[in-house]
């Protein structure tokens, strides 16, 4: 089972085709965008999170309106308007071809979409649903391991790398997300708040925003499977979870093998090195 976004649990979105508003919206709150049916969809620097200086720089603030996160995108013709006038032109599903096939992105005019297997082979709470783990501690032991492979696994980091490298390549907006836009977009989205100089702290706190984003259609969810798949609700109820461990695994993670991002884009990544930084310093408003 995967978490569905087919519009029936959305709100709808106001200011509805006029782009003052939905700029106005982004610009003056926390970066979420009420969508009728994308769901979690948000601006990866939140109200503009502070940034550590670069080089003999001044602080300043992660720049807004480049990168947006979220779960699929299921969007309806109103959403995929104002997408269009977010000016995006690069969408990056980091989905499984699986999970692609069930539930296609929306074509948005004007955007590229990028597809990136980030788990090659491996697992995440989304496929992770239909495997047949039924205790929490089975289900809490899957995340731990999927969260420290995004950082010591070889082919999901490079699969990070050419995540952030279409994000680097594109012209206009990006928009990065998975199947429910919690841990493939939550590590995404906080290799590009590091990047851009954003604290651990706020990096954590960012990630856990997810968990009040997504209450209305995790209850729906979890009503269904408790009637469902009763003996697997409070494993499923884990992975659908946002818990502040597992992004915590990541960093350490990050740490410990590489010391800080550029060093796990470039050494571990296989990005190029002058595409990093120059990305980094497009991150920074």
């Amino acid at each position: 089972m995967v978490a569905k976004q087919d519009g029936s649990i959305g709100m709808d979105v106001g200011g509805g085709d006029d782009d003052t508003a939905v700029r106005s919206r982004i610009e003056g709150t926390d970066g979420v965008v009420t969508l009728s049916g994308i769901h979690n969809f948000r601006d990866v620097a939140g109200p503009g999170y502070p940034v550590a200086p670069s080089g003999a720089g001044s602080p300043g603030a992660m720049a807004r309106g480049i990168v947006f996160r979220s779960a699929a995108i299921s969007a309806t013709d109103g959403d995929v308007d104002i997408l269009e006038s977010l000016d995006v032109t690069t969408i990056v599903d980091l989905r499984t071809e699986g999970e692609v096939a069930q539930q296609p992105d929306v074509p948005v005019p004007g955007a590229r979409n990028v597809q990136i297997d980030i788990l090659q082979g491996n697992s995440t709470a989304a496929t992770l649903m239909n495997s047949g783990i039924v205790t929490v501690e089975e289900a809490r032991s899957e995340m731990a391991r999927t969260y420290e492979r995004f950082v010591v696994g070889d082919d999901e980091r490079a699969a990070f790398g050419r995540a952030i490298s279409a994000v680097a390549a594109s012209t206009g907006t990006s928009i990065v997300h998975c199947t429910a836009g919690k841990d493939r977009t939550g590590w995404t989205s906080a290799i590009l708040q590091l990047l851009a100089g954003v604290s651990e702290e706020d990096v954590v706190a960012d990630y856990l925003l997810t968990q009040n984003n997504t209450a209305e259609l995790t209850a729906a969810i979890m009503q269904y499977v408790r009637v469902k798949m009763p003996h697997q609700a409070d494993a499923i109820e884990v992975l659908m979870g946002v818990e502040e461990a597992n992004i915590r695994r990541s960093l350490e993670a990050l740490a410990k093998e590489f010391g800080d991002i550029r060093r796990y884009l470039v050494e571990g990544a296989g990005m190029d090195g002058e595409a990093v930084d120059a990305l980094g310093a497009r991150l920074r408003s």
